[in-house]
């Protein structure tokens, strides 16, 4: 990659929807995916295909260095190790399932292991989630435009830095969002935000989308609202970091089994 990029490059990272599939059951909204750097957006440049990217396939194949798959097997089922958020995704999918936290935590958690590894993210006809984010570059923390080692600023000029960014790049995420949400791939009968911290970024989102949220009180303080197709959005604490528990997450299992989940 040139020192700096083209703009039909930035078009490509900024094109970048989440992992998965459009047509997927649950859509998981994050802000903005961590990690990044120079070299990984050498490497998601390098991709054809980068719309949608099977997670598994793309940190297997393209992240060797860094990622939470066992790489030591050629085991579909091989033991990995548990990314915080995804485990607690792949917990609510389980559940979602109808399987028991017997089955689930069993034998080393390895059923919650096994849908991490080969369901979450994936592309594949077994996949059912879309794991997205508001902002589509990968950055070290929301602080940062790029890394703690890596500025963004000489990579990508045609942004002075991450305000600029973000203001710019919004509009475009709209209009991406809104293709998807107005198009027959679109299936989601439910969307899940999470981080509370980002409560305001989600609702600025989704109003472009005239969508309003109320407060939803499970327990711990959520809100929820939808989309004109019923589909419904929930703000939820951060998936990770001890703010979110098992009980809490059945609670959210349940609510969403009765309003808007085809079991």
């Amino acid at each position: 990659m040139n020192k700096t990029i083209s703009r039909e490059e930035l078009q490509k990272l900024e094109s970048f929807i989440g992992y998965g599939k459009p047509n997927a059951e649950i859509i998981f909204f994050g802000l903005e995916e961590a990690g990044g750097g120079i070299e990984n957006l050498k490497t998601r440049l390098s991709i054809s295909d980068y719309e949608y990217l099977d997670c598994r396939r793309f940190h297997l194949d393209h992240l060797i260095h860094k990622n939470p798959y066992k790489l030591h097997s050629e085991d579909e089922n091989a033991m990995v190790n548990f990314q915080p958020v995804w485990k607690f995704m792949s917990y609510i999918m389980l559940k979602l399932e109808n399987r028991s936290d017997q089955e689930i935590f069993k034998n080393n958690s390895q059923l919650l292991r096994n849908y991490q590894n080969n369901y979450l993210g994936a592309k594949s006809e077994k996949g059912k989630t879309l794991l997205t984010e508001i902002y589509p570059i990968p950055c070290s923390s929301l602080k940062h435009w790029g890394t703690k080692s890596e500025s963004y600023t000489n990579l990508i000029p045609y942004y002075k830095d991450k305000k600029t960014y973000k203001k710019e790049v919004l509009p475009k995420r709209f209009k991406a969002f809104n293709n998807l949400m107005d198009s027959n791939n679109f299936q989601a009968q439910t969307i899940i935000c999470y981080g509370k911290s980002h409560w305001s970024s989600f609702k600025t989102f989704f109003k472009e989308l005239n969508v309003e949220f109320d407060k939803f009180e499970l327990s711990k303080p959520c809100e929820k609202g939808s989309l004109s197709n019923g589909t419904s959005i929930y703000l939820l604490p951060f998936l990770g970091n001890g703010q979110v528990s098992y009980d809490f997450l059945n609670e959210l299992v349940k609510e969403i089994k009765q309003v808007s989940y085809a079991t």
